[in-house]
């Protein structure tokens, strides 16, 4: 059981393209901007357009298209989950019904929902992994400190929330690591976790999480250890090795941005809400 090799959501993919080589304040408002549009999305002229740009994007960045493909795997079960629930209880008034079972109704607009809501989830942790794949985790972590900057005259602690995010985002990987060896240990002393029943098959669960819950808490306080040990005071006195700079190829990048997200928003006020 490869779980490692579907995760790609906080991996960084080493290269010398443009993208690789943009400002990560450039690639961090770009993802920002296209994912506040998604959530505008209410049919599917608007996510063809995102579908070719975000193409377009995996080719200049030379990602293998199957690799940035692959990390939608492990969510395919639960947006399943979520269309049958759209597809059953979400109801408009005059709405066509496709088909009928026990007291469940299934209706057009349903459908439409379970579609738009899949969608709109496939595209949001796209675009978020491309943002992971190109950008490193340090260019990561100064880029939306660079941006966040001007909320810490303000008294927020830009610097601790932004590493607690970089954090959280590694752990993803390592605690899929760790997930990964316990269910081979558990498999290897003769536990078939795919026979059985919805129940049996949940209750097998139960002495994986446990020992997965208990390393996390354990890491985390190594964590908290190593960084007192090291003096750690947030980013009080703090410089930079590397200063960010915009360049002329981030300018052309953010023109190409801001003129997809206005031919976007165009098709989003053409198209008007469906239901």
């Amino acid at each position: 059981m490869e779980l490692t090799k579907n995760i790609t959501l906080g991996v960084y993919l080493p290269g010398s393209t443009s993208i690789h080589r943009l400002d990560p304040r450039t690639k961090i408002l770009a993802a920002a901007i296209l994912i506040i549009l998604l959530l505008f999305v209410r049919t599917y002229e608007p996510y063809l357009l995102f579908s070719l740009f975000l193409f377009a994007v995996v080719l200049l960045s030379r990602i293998p298209v199957g690799y940035a493909l692959c990390g939608l795997k492990p969510m395919l079960p639960v947006l399943a989950i979520m269309w049958v629930f759209q597809l059953f209880l979400f109801k408009t008034e005059d709405t066509a019904v496709l088909f009928s079972w026990w007291i469940f109704e299934a209706t057009e607009a349903g459908l439409h929902m379970g579609n738009l809501i899949s969608l709109r989830v496939l595209f949001l942790f796209t675009t978020t992994t491309l943002l992971t794949l190109t950008t490193s985790v340090v260019s990561l972590t100064d880029g939306l400190e660079s941006l966040l900057k001007p909320l810490a005259k303000v008294g927020l602690p830009t610097q601790e929330l932004v590493m607690t995010l970089v954090i959280a985002l590694r752990f993803v990987l390592i605690l899929a690591e760790e997930l990964e060896k316990i269910v081979k240990a558990q498999m290897a002393r003769g536990v078939a976790f795919d026979r059985g029943n919805f129940l049996q098959k949940t209750k097998k669960l139960f002495p994986v999480f446990l020992p997965l819950f208990i390393g996390a808490f354990k890491r985390a306080e190594e964590l908290i250890v190593a960084m007192e040990a090291r003096s750690y005071t947030g980013g009080r006195g703090r410089t930079k090795m590397k200063t960010l700079r915009f360049g002329r190829v981030d300018l052309y990048s953010t023109l190409a941005t801001l003129a997809f997200s206005a031919l976007l928003v165009f098709t989003i006020l053409r198209s008007g809400p469906l239901y």
